[in-house]
């Protein structure tokens, strides 16, 4: 059974993913100050800045699959050092722990970010195509810290053989209880829970912007099957996009949660088009699709279908 390290695991991608492929593997899940337990895996405390915490951790993984980083969405107020402390130093510190103890792969989640300037251009995002990240606004610290920890990553496939495998990535969407993040340095709740809370308790929907927006909406169980994919897979080595290739529009979106959160009942849409869209994108997939046989499967019904098993409509 190979053995991977899961450095990031307490969040809601790492703990998705960790419950989706954790009878697969050997799994050691690292945190970073929020302890936790999954009933059956190792879990250790690793602060990617501290080097004495990557000296106690065991020396024989077969992958390294780091989730966690500095983002924005986990943010309280704007402190871009961390970006660079976390996402560039950290980086560096975990890409020598593999290094040193001759772990042969490294697997790196990507923000999509990178890409931005291609959002609303109707042209499929290319994994290999130019960087267009937005130079301006909270985002932009972020998104230079990513794309530097890219190129650290490249280096070390060129100059010592690592294999790395980087999966960019747009939101995915995760089945917990993990309903709030940060928006600009203030904390909110997701706009898709509130929108869920709006039809339960009150029988109506604001819907923004343009409704014929459309984005990729991966679910964290298809993005589980890829991580697994990109474990087994022997020489994979790159960026490959991990969307789906079939974007969603809002107005698809909200008949969805509709039809599952309040079946046969009228809900009344209030659109507002001079408010802010969502993003208009989609990932052209047949990078992906071609080197890892991976064609997603859960659909945007299917997906809040199962979330809906989770999210307890009372709390909400």
């Amino acid at each position: 059974m190979r053995k991977v390290l899961v450095i990031g695991a307490s969040g809601s991608l790492g703990r998705g993913v960790i419950q989706e492929i954790k009878e697969e593997y050997e799994i050691t899940a690292t945190y970073a100050s929020r302890v936790f337990n999954m009933g059956g895996i190792k879990t250790q405390k690793l602060d990617m800045m501290i080097n004495n915490d990557f000296n106690l951790l065991a020396k024989d993984f077969d992958t390294v699959f780091l989730v966690a980083g500095a983002m924005p969405a986990m943010m309280k107020g704007y402190s871009p050092q961390q970006y660079i402390d976390v996402n560039i130093s950290g980086v560096m510190n975990v890409l020598e722990y593999c290094r040193a103890n001759a772990i042969p792969k490294l697997i790196y989640i990507m923000t999509f970010s990178d890409a931005s300037g291609s959002f609303y251009s109707g042209v499929p995002i290319k994994d290999d195509g130019p960087r267009t990240l937005t130079l301006s606004g909270d985002h932009a610290v972020y998104s230079i810290s990513k794309v530097t920890a890219c190129d650290l990553i490249e280096h070390y496939h060129q100059e010592y053989g690592l294999q790395t495998i980087i999966f960019r990535i747009p939101t995915i969407y995760c089945n917990d209880d993990n309903f709030d993040y940060y928006v600009d340095g203030v904390l909110k709740t997701k706009a898709y829970i509130q929108m869920i809370k709006s039809i339960v308790k009150h029988k109506t929907i604001q819907v923004w912007g343009n409704p014929r927006n459309a984005k990729d909406m991966p679910y964290i169980k298809d993005f589980a099957k890829l991580i697994s994919k990109g474990i087994e897979h022997e020489t994979a080595q790159g960026v490959f996009n991990a969307g789906t290739g079939n974007p969603v529009t809002l107005e698809e979106l909200v008949n969805v949660m509709i039809e599952v959160f309040l079946p046969g009942e009228k809900v009344e849409k209030v659109y507002f088009p001079e408010k802010p869209s969502q993003p208009n994108f989609t990932f052209d997939m047949e990078k992906t699709r071609k080197t890892f046989s991976f064609q997603p499967s859960w659909s945007c019904k299917e997906m809040f279908e199962d979330i809906y098993k989770t999210i307890k409509i009372d709390k909400l």
